[in-house]
């Protein structure tokens, strides 16, 4: 039997879960406190004991969104029957379907809480804690698989990982990634991004194709 504590657990859980839909269907902006109640089949009242505002629960979301990512995409990293061209793929599917259904209203909202702009760095703070740790598996994997050149260092990696996020976040690259929330546009370009991303980063695997020739 779920103790008390078991079952506000889950209830926050399933707080979080359907307020997370609802941003990324409709945007921070637009979603109202009580239509993330209803949804979740509880009272206002009842919400507010969990999340004092609606600010403080999107921060909420934004933060399991990083953990839970980190979460999934490390049972990946370290899954043994996933190759690592697989493993690559998937990370661009996951990141891919959600893209596909973030609407940017949210996408901002959630920069901006990233960026610390919310009142609290907290999130930032855990997304930098589980990074290095992750990505080191990602590069050494590359490395065992070939697929990432000996000439460039981990350092080297890690920097164009945080100059690549530092640009997305920035007001320059918010203009251009999610600038008109009524563009469908948003997704085409951030799947693009997505792809340039992974690729810049992991690189291919070398052929003997020669550049202008078909391979043989």
């Amino acid at each position: 039997m779920a103790t008390n504590q078991q079952r506000k657990q889950h209830q926050r859980y399933h707080l979080l879960q359907t307020a997370q839909r609802l941003f990324m269907r409709d945007g921070f902006k637009a979603t109202k406190v009580s239509a993330i109640a209803a949804a979740a089949g509880v009272s206002q009242v009842t919400l507010y004991k969990y999340f004092d505002s609606k600010l403080s629960l999107g921060h909420q979301v934004v933060l399991a969104m990083v953990n839970d990512g980190y979460a999934a995409s490390r049972a990946d990293a370290v899954d043994p029957q996933l190759s690592y061209q697989e493993l690559v793929q998937k990370m661009i599917t996951m990141s891919t379907q959600i893209t596909d259904n973030l609407h940017p209203d949210f996408y901002r909202f959630i920069v901006q809480d990233m960026r610390g702009q919310l009142g609290t760095d907290e999130t930032m703070q855990a997304y930098q804690a589980q990074k290095r740790n992750f990505w080191s598996v990602v590069i050494r994997r590359g490395r065992e698989a070939g697929m990432i050149s000996p000439e460039l260092t981990d350092d080297a990696l890690m920097l164009y990982l945080d100059m690549f996020i530092q640009y997305v976040s920035s007001d320059a690259g918010q203009k251009i990634v999610a600038g008109n929330e009524h563009d469908p546009h948003f997704q085409a370009l951030t799947r693009q991004i997505d792809h340039l991303f992974f690729y810049g980063f992991i690189g291919v695997p070398p052929t003997d194709t020669k550049e202008g020739l078909p391979h043989e």
